[in-house]
C-alpha cells in the first residue's frame, strides 16, 4: 500500500477547479473552504478506493495509507467509509481506529466545514435511538453529485450513484 500524499490546496489543478466550482456549480452560497474540503473528500475517495470494487472503502487500525495526513484527513477518510456503509460517524469509531480523545475528534469535525450532525433511529425492528454522528451535509451531497457528472476525471466518474 502506498501511503497518501497530504492535500495541497495550491496545486494549479486545485485551483483551477475552485474557480470553476465557485462561479458555474448550482449550490449557491458556498464557501472557498467547503469546495477545497469537498474536493479533498472526493480525492481521498479515489485514492482508498478498492479498484475491482469502487463502492467499497475499507479504512484500516492504523491505516499505513493514512500515516503521513492530518487529522482532518483521517477524519474525511473515515467519514467516507461510514456514509458507503449508509451508517453515522462517531467518536468511538474514530478513537478506535486512530487513537486519540473524544475530545480531539469532536474538536477536529467542528472545524470541517461539509458535514452535519444527525440521529439515527434503529431500522432492524429494534425501536428506539441509536446514537448521534457525522455525515456528508445535504447540500455538499449536492455539489459532489454536481462535480461527479460534470467531470472528465475517469477516477471520480466511478463515483457516480454514491452520493
Amino acid at each position: 500500500m502506498t501511503q497518501i500524499e497530504p492535500f495541497n490546496p495550491q496545486d494549479v489543478e486545485i485551483q483551477s477547479n475552485l474557480k470553476h466550482i465557485m462561479f458555474v456549480v448550482p449550490v449557491k452560497n458556498l464557501t472557498e473552504n467547503e469546495v477545497l474540503t469537498t474536493l479533498r473528500l472526493l480525492q481521498l475517495h479515489v485514492l482508498l478506493m478498492n479498484p475491482s470494487y469502487p463502492k467499497e472503502v475499507v479504512i484500516e487500525k492504523n491505516d499505513p495509507r493514512l500515516k503521513r495526513l492530518p487529522d482532518t484527513d483521517k477524519f474525511l477518510a473515515m467519514l467516507i467509509d461510514y456514509e458507503m456503509r449508509d451508517l453515522l460517524l462517531g467518536t468511538k469509531d474514530l478513537v478506535r481506529k486512530f487513537q486519540g480523545t473524544r475530545y480531539h475528534w469532536r474538536k477536529t469535525a467542528h472545524q470541517c466545514p461539509v458535514v452535519s450532525v444527525a440521529s439515527a433511529l434503529s431500522q432492524e425492528g429494534y425501536p428506539g435511538y441509536r446514537g448521534r454522528g457525522w455525515q456528508v451535509a445535504s447540500h455538499i451531497c449536492t455539489l459532489i453529485r454536481w462535480i461527479v457528472q460534470h467531470t472528465d476525471n475517469e477516477d471520480i466518474k466511478l463515483l457516480r450513484g454514491l452520493y
